[in-house]
């Protein structure tokens, strides 16, 4: 944990916009370990580390990194003090849902299906996902629409042109 602080010390000392971290706690349908068990011996630490970043300067926004369901410990998350979570796989948890439940102290990122739409998807399904993504969950700021992880080499080259223009031309209302 010394470590660690030290380590949030330096990369406030260069001045970012966002800290990351990383932590897969996640699996498709479940939490890795019980919510109660990351309660007592995760969110404190990582609590300490965001309580630590601030001090020297506040405005920096922290993105919390996990694939899977997660959703037992979002309140948790943005009580500690996370600003961004990533990825809010369409396919573990809907973002929908999400957004109305903290879409107003949260920023989701991601969105997009990497599981079944952009790989397997066709071009018009792709722009689908996109409009209704931004239309449900783009309200009021807080998306930063996205694939749901990292883009896999299955991906099409249309589909990853299709999300991009798609989001480029739609205007929010």
């Amino acid at each position: 944990m010394a470590f660690k602080i030290e380590q949030v010390r330096e990369y406030v000392k260069l001045q970012p916009d966002i800290i990351s971290v990383y932590g897969d706690i996640g699996m498709q349908n479940s939490m890795i370990i019980a919510p109660d068990i990351w309660r007592k011996y995760f969110k404190p630490k990582l609590k300490i580390l965001i309580e630590e970043s601030r001090r020297q300067n506040k405005n920096i926004y922290w993105f919390f990194h996990s694939d899977g369901y997660i959703e037992p410990v979002i309140p948790d998350l943005i009580e500690i003090g996370v600003n961004i979570i990533n990825p809010i796989q369409p396919e573990c948890m809907d973002p929908v849902k999400i957004k109305k439940m903290y879409g107003d102290r949260i920023t989701l990122h991601g969105t997009i299906s990497l599981q079944k739409t952009l790989p397997f998807g066709t071009v018009e399904e792709v722009r689908k996902e996109v409009l209704f993504r931004i239309k449900k969950c783009g309200y009021n700021g807080g998306l930063i629409l996205a694939p749901a992880n990292v883009v896999t080499a299955d991906v099409p080259i249309e589909n990853i042109l299709t999300l991009y223009n798609t989001t480029k031309e739609t205007k929010l209302s």
